[in-house]
């Protein structure tokens, strides 16, 4: 097989809204198309020391960090902003 013009790559996406979930809430409700190259991973630890990892994504709009589930399959290839 020849190939004439190569295709896209498959992109994972999917719509979430703009919460705050596991960042303080207070997102400001936008219906975003997010992708893998707008999730990366974050560290949540409580008051007893315990860390758990989770994916998140920037809300382009407000800022506001919202953390997701998402398949494992997916690969994260975003960066966390600078605050």
């Amino acid at each position: 097989m020849k190939i004439l013009k190569e295709g896209k790559p498959f992109v994972w996406e999917k719509k979430f809204t703009c919460t705050g979930k596991g960042n303080g809430g207070h997102g400001c409700g936008a219906v975003l198309l997010v992708c893998e190259k707008d999730l990366y991973k974050t560290e949540l630890s409580d008051m007893y020391g315990v860390y758990e990892t989770c994916t998140t994504f920037s809300c382009p709009c407000c800022g506001v960090e919202t953390d997701v589930k998402v398949p494992d399959s997916v690969k994260l290839l975003g960066k966390q902003p600078k605050k």
